[in-house]
């Protein structure tokens, strides 16, 4: 039995297809995306943060954390299936992009993991490949493992048009829910609103991204890291503000740790 329901993902692909095909960028949002027995054992297996996660805290971010996938585990085993050429063929059936490839590494992607007061200002993401400049990132695919999120809590994943300077969508991340998003330079999103929550809890996601080997549907960009944008006005411009400090404070205490 897979972890991944693909029987349902099969079953409503032709309706998924319609509501993903959105402006300004492609999305859509499914519901109890893995079995449910499967996303409870990922959820018990996921693993606490240790020095072995990469803190990916910075300007625009607060209190992240990545974890490559962990060896013999139900989210190896998800990884394996949603990187299959028979889930990425699923995946071009939904989206229209041909030729989808999977990234071994997992740059970038894998666990995450945001405790409190964490938060991830509104970005495009990178564009390209480190390890290979000649594949262009087209395809997120998160899946969240968080029960019982309340809307006080923050963390939503909102969805922005920038150009309008409006807000497209606010995503609750609950637990079992997949998004799917194209990655283009108009594809803003993020959580930029500090979580809420018990210093033991977390938000938990597994993130999956998917590339071509060149694209034509957009006019060719430079390769870049992500891009953030402020969507909080003065607020957030003084969360920054301090965020920067903090993350300055980091950056000497390392120094120092080095000497």
């Amino acid at each position: 039995m897979t972890i991944v329901n693909f029987e349902k993902f099969k079953e409503q692909l032709d309706l998924n297809k319609k509501i993903y095909n959105r402006k300004p960028f492609n999305y859509i949002v499914i519901d109890d995306f893995l079995n449910e027995k499967d996303a409870e054992s990922i959820l018990e297996e996921f693993p606490r943060i240790t020095k072995k996660w990469k803190d990916a805290r910075g300007l625009h971010t607060q209190n992240k954390w990545a974890l490559p996938i962990v060896k013999e585990s139900s989210a190896e085993k998800f990884m394996t299936e949603v990187n299959s050429d028979y889930f990425r063929e699923l995946l071009s059936q939904l989206t229209s992009i041909d030729n989808l490839r999977s990234d071994p590494d997992l740059q970038g992607a894998g666990y995450h993991q945001i405790t409190n007061g964490g938060f991830l200002d509104v970005h495009v993401d990178f564009n390209r490949l480190e390890s290979d400049s000649s594949m262009d990132r087209r395809l997120n695919l998160l899946v969240y493992f968080n029960k019982n999120w309340k809307q006080e809590m923050n963390g939503y994943l909102e969805l922005w048009d920038m150009e309008r300077k409006i807000m497209i969508e606010s995503i609750c991340p609950k637990f079992n829910r997949c998004v799917i998003f194209e990655t283009n330079e108009i594809s803003f999103h993020g959580h930029p609103k500090p979580l809420n929550i018990e210093e033991s809890n977390s938000r938990k996601s597994l993130s999956v991204y998917f590339y071509t080997k060149g694209r034509d549907d957009i006019e060719y960009v430079r390769s870049h890291n992500t891009i953030y944008k402020n969507t909080e006005a003065t607020k957030g411009l003084v969360k920054v503000f301090f965020n920067g400090i903090k993350h300055a404070g980091r950056k000497v205490l390392k120094l120092f740790e080095k000497l």
